[in-house]
């Protein structure tokens, strides 16, 4: 990384080993952190009275959160939280706020201790385990509120009045709001902020009213309406300075004056904004809240990009990546490096991705691509950490999400990069940040499913990984989330580590069957041998490319060839908006392509020139494509634009993949031997007569059982998907776009949704073929993750995917499908046989609607 100007004022690094050294001066602290850390603290808990433990509760927490924020050690701060809840736990069923002084019961205690721990698996970049842990927390605070409920006795605890502190049920819905959103569940985020915004208002202490005047202040700038907010700002600030003795005053003044200062900025009064700043600094440097003071830092680097006459934003921005982060060692993961050759690893992932992306994001407006880069490294791998850690596909999904642009940032300026210094070391980081970003729970996926391991595996590390990937698959089907799960995951992920670390030195199909499992993006070298070495292979060679929207004008395209050694990029000026609103009008779930088949194809090529025009320069004739679309151009028939003289598909066969990483592992999937068999559904509805036939004229081809109507059950789709081989289904089709996942094929007794199919792991499904209309329609978020019923089947196991975007007339699809699977019987593969399939039915109709319907998904094997 880049060097950076060492920021001052960040002292306290030893916070926690001064509290703890202090202690130690003190008899009885002594003996318990000696105890414990001994490893001897479970003997003493088990003679000592619950006066005793009670005791030692606030020590614990107080080590925790000193070690959290004032060392930054995440790893001695978990340890005593750990012993926070374990001394909790210890304490009598009926030891309730009546007990002690502080007003706290059992169930508050553990609830606290929990809340650290979730506090610190936030850090740690593992949401799923955060939130979990919250869940936890809020079960016990419910029953300490119904034990105070019982009890008549419904006031604040003596302790949150004694510290001046807000209300903790607040805090408690605060932290579970943030993680259900992190997770995902925005459904629980958006019931958690309205129980957090509830508590703040029933909170009469300083920090509650405090909180409530912010909350509007943030209301009026979410509103656009500045001047509003600094009203309510200001009045925060006057409200925090009149409490003097509440133990958390500073901090909360501080953060009144941060949000002022924010303002202040806003409005572009830089003096007022740097003056409140400044204060809120003084106010905080000495707490080693290293979390608040960063924000603060943040805030002053924000106000100085609009007014750099008062200083350097870029000093302030490091200045607060040093608080978030702690001295690195070698090996440690999450490094960067200061000015001084200082190198520091970030701690707090979650803040620490926000922080480097909005540093990329300055540097990249002062014109220095090669700093933003770097910041952007840091950014991306952040994120990538927290999005492996996820368990459940739902949590990855939005880790990715969330995380996305970091990544559409790095590869627009990677082939920025490129582009001014010619260089391939930059078109190679491009392809890796693209590859990242499409689609990684593909990748996931493809790491879990069935593999046959390469023959120089030796075969008790093959039975060892398989009784490994068993287990967690187990493991993740599990709803029990406590914190004897986590450690078994932890376990389980560490021995299937060390595992494939050991196959990895078997020999080079081991390492590559390893990156599947690892579920890593494909490196273009990697992607050119699967490209060359997959059998059956395409006849012309085959030519993976990227599309990806560089802007709103240009298109770029980042090709990589079974014969090629690196990463070829062009682009084409492309007006995207006007590109989005043509398609949406005529493709996707709004399809009007009837119409414009029948009076508008010469729009259809027009608009879509430019996007094919460059793979001239990137593929042979005969090559086969193989594409990963962007934004607008997942719903729209590519190979039926006109190329020439002729059309993209007689030029080249196509196949469509969420991300050319797939190609990979659907090479170590071709080395499976699949089972012959073939499963027939048509007209589950009764008013498809064309479906029926089609259905009954491919039974009769494979002397297969067809299902037809009422026998064309979900449940017998279900069965048929499981057991693997051919699955050809004629039928109706939904797409849903509020949620895509609710699409689904309507079958004799209901729809079978794609949220079901999601559940599927087929390791044998080499084909499914859904002759309905729009099944091949889906919706691709910003990080190109497509969802539909195509994603769904992929993601169950199905190799490949035919599927139409719009509604093909019966006696063209039949005629289609018969010309298909003739060629497949005949030795094409998948996307040879579609190409000829579809030119053939172009000559005996050539209207667009009638014969370009159809596309493929997945592999061409």
């Amino acid at each position: 990384m880049a060097s950076y100007p060492t920021p001052s004022g960040t002292g306290g690094r030893q916070r926690g080993d001064l509290l703890r050294d202090a202690m130690l001066r003190d008899p009885v602290f002594a003996d318990f952190i000696r105890l414990t850390e001994s490893g001897a603290l479970g003997s003493w808990m088990a003679s000592a009275p619950t006066e005793a433990r009670f005791a030692m509760i606030v020590p614990a927490q107080s080590l925790s959160v000193t070690y959290r924020d004032g060392n930054r050690d995440t790893i001695t701060a978990r340890r005593w939280a750990e012993v926070h809840l374990e001394l909790a736990r210890s304490l009598p069923d009926d030891y309730g706020p009546e007990s002690n002084q502080l007003g706290v019961g059992r169930d508050s205690l553990i609830c606290a201790a929990l809340s650290g721990l979730a506090k610190l698996a936030g850090m740690q970049g593992t949401a799923e385990r955060a939130y979990a842990l919250l869940r936890e927390a809020e079960r016990y605070h419910d029953q300490e509120q119904e034990r105070r409920r019982r009890s008549g006795s419904m006031q604040r605890p003596a302790v949150e009045r004694l510290m001046g502190g807000g209300s903790g049920a607040a805090s408690l819905y605060g932290s579970l709001a943030r993680a259900a959103w992190q997770v995902g569940d925005e459904r629980a985020a958006a019931h958690y902020r309205h129980l957090e915004i509830e508590h703040s208002l029933d909170d009469r202490s300083t920090n509650g009213e405090t909180a409530q005047l912010m909350q509007k202040g943030r209301y009026w700038i979410d509103q656009g309406n500045p001047e509003r907010a600094l009203s309510s700002f200001r009045a925060a600030v006057d409200v925090a300075e009149r409490d003097e003795g509440g133990l958390f005053n500073g901090r909360i003044l501080a953060a009144a004056l941060s949000s002022l200062g924010e303002t202040y900025g806003t409005l572009g009064v830089p003096r007022s904004a740097l003056a409140a700043l400044a204060r809120a600094r003084d106010l905080v440097a000495e707490s080693g809240k290293s979390g608040l003071l960063a924000r603060i830092e943040i805030a002053e680097a924000r106000v100085l990009r609009k007014a750099p006459r008062h200083g350097s934003a870029i000093d302030r921005y490091i200045s607060a990546l040093e608080l978030i982060s702690q001295d690195a060692r070698p090996g440690d993961p999450h490094v960067w490096t200061a000015s001084d050759g200082r190198h520091h690893r970030v701690i707090d992932l979650d803040d620490g991705f926000d922080l480097a992306f909005e540093i990329a994001g300055f540097l990249r407006e002062s014109g220095d691509l090669a700093r933003a880069s770097e910041l952007l490294d840091l950014a991306t791998d952040l994120g990538e950490t927290v999005r492996g850690a996820a368990v459940d596909e739902t949590s990855r999904l939005a880790a990715q999400e969330q995380r996305s642009q970091a990544l559409v940032a790095q590869v627009q300026v990677q082939i920025e990069l490129a582009r001014t210094t010619g260089s391939q070391d930059h078109k190679a980081a491009a392809w890796a940040a693209i590859e990242t970003l499409r689609a990684r729970t593909f990748l996931d996926m493809a790491g879990d499913v069935p593999l046959a391991a390469p023959a120089e595996v030796p075969s008790e590390l093959a039975s060892a990984e398989a009784n490994l990937l068993a287990h967690r698959r187990l493991l993740r089907e599990s709803r029990q989330r406590d914190a004897a799960f986590w450690h078994r995951y932890d376990d389980a992920e560490a021995a299937l580590a060390s595992v494939w670390r050991a196959i990895a030195t078997s020999g080079s199909r081991a390492r590559e069957y390893v990156a599947v499992r690892e579920a890593r993006p494909a490196a273009p070298a990697e992607v050119s041998l699967a490209l060359a070495g997959s059998e059956p292979a395409p006849s012309g060679g085959a030519v993976a490319v990227n599309l990806f929207f560089q802007d709103d004008e240009t298109l770029a395209l980042l090709a990589v060839g079974s014969t090629d050694e690196q990463v070829r990029i062009t682009s084409s000026r492309i007006d995207r908006t006007r590109l989005t609103r043509f398609i949406s009008a005529n493709f996707g779930s709004a399809s009007r392509v009837r119409e414009l088949a029948e009076d508008l194809e010469d729009l259809f090529h027009h608009e879509l020139a430019d996007v094919v025009a460059p793979l001239v320069d990137l593929c042979e004739p005969g090559s086969t494509l193989v594409l990963a679309p962007a934004g607008p151009l997942h719903n729209v028939p590519l190979g039926a634009v006109r190329l020439g003289d002729d059309v993209l598909i007689a030029r080249n066969p196509i196949v469509f993949s969420p991300s050319i990483s797939l190609v990979r592992s659907w090479r170590l999937g071709a080395d499976r031997e699949r089972p012959l068999r073939h499963a027939v559904f048509g007209d589950p509805t009764d008013d498809l007569p064309g479906a029926r036939d089609e259905a009954l004229e491919l039974a009769r081809r494979w002397g297969a059982d067809p299902r037809i109507g009422a026998g064309a059950t979900a449940a017998a789709l279900l069965t048929a998907l499981g057991g693997g081989g051919l699955v050809h289904v004629a039928a109706h089709a939904e797409f849903s776009a509020e949620d895509p996942l609710a699409s689904g094929i309507r079958m004799a007794d209901r729809t079978l949704t794609a949220r079901e199919i999601l559940r599927l792991r087929a390791a044998d499904l080499g084909l499914v073929t859904l002759s309905a209309c729009e099944s091949a329609v889906y919706q691709a978020r910003q990080s190109e993750d497509p969802m539909g019923l195509p994603r769904a089947l992929l993601f169950a196991g199905a190799s490949s995917v035919l599927a139409s975007l719009w509604r093909v007339p019966d006696s063209a699809t039949r005629n289609l499908m018969s010309l298909f699977y003739s060629a497949l019987q005949y030795g094409s593969t998948k996307a040879e046989a579609l190409r000829s399939a579809a030119l053939q039915a172009r000559d005996d109709d050539g209207r667009l609607d009638r014969w370009a319907g159809f596309v493929l998904l997945g592999s061409w094997i």
